[in-house]
């Protein structure tokens, strides 16, 4: 396998983090309805304002886990948001070097969909695929990440496939008030 950069091995490790997150998982039921209400969370460091429903945990400034289902729910679905340079690559470039990873290192791996596009008129691409996670099934993730200047921005929305369709409008919503602060 080739070396990863540093961004690409801190991405990689922000991705993990959405995986581990259900351990601290609370009993409360889900906000997927359309009269969810918002809070704004910003922060300096990081360089990020974004609006994540109420009721969801924010996580070591970056991640929005939703709230568990029920007693038995074993994955909270969430948003990861990373940034960081992205050493003079193309979005493209970077995309498809993420795709190539995933491909050699996530169990049955399915690439859904890889498209360009545009985010806050920087170009972007979105990447949206599927792979087994032992105990909880086939995970569904919709990857966007965009460039502004130096920085990439990327985006990260997991949850097990059955439910992802229920979560997109909250994921559009916190994706669409998003602004870089710095």
């Amino acid at each position: 396998m080739d070396k990863l950069s540093g961004l690409e091995c801190s991405t990689i490790a922000i991705f993990l983090i959405i995986f581990l997150i259900p351990a601290l998982a609370s009993g409360i039921s889900p906000s997927t309805n359309k009269n969810v209400t918002y809070l704004t969370y910003e922060n300096s460091t990081t360089g990020i304002r974004i609006d994540y429903p109420k009721d969801w945990t924010p996580l070591y400034g970056m991640a929005f886990m939703s709230p568990k289902e029920n007693d038995s729910d074993t994955f909270r679905e969430g948003l990861v948001v990373s940034r960081g340079p992205h050493g003079n690559e193309s979005i493209e470039k970077l995309a498809a070097d993420v795709v190539k990873f995933y491909n050699s290192s996530l169990p049955n791996f399915k690439l859904l969909q890889l498209k360009g596009q545009s985010f806050q008129g920087n170009p972007a691409q979105n990447i949206t695929y599927t792979f087994n996670l032992p105990g909880n099934g086939t995970i569904k993730v919709m990857e966007f990440g965009s460039t502004e200047g130096d920085k990439i921005h990327i985006f990260r929305y997991a949850a097990q496939e059955s439910k992802f369709n229920s979560y997109l409008p909250i994921i559009s919503r916190m994706m669409d008030s998003f602004k870089s602060i710095k």
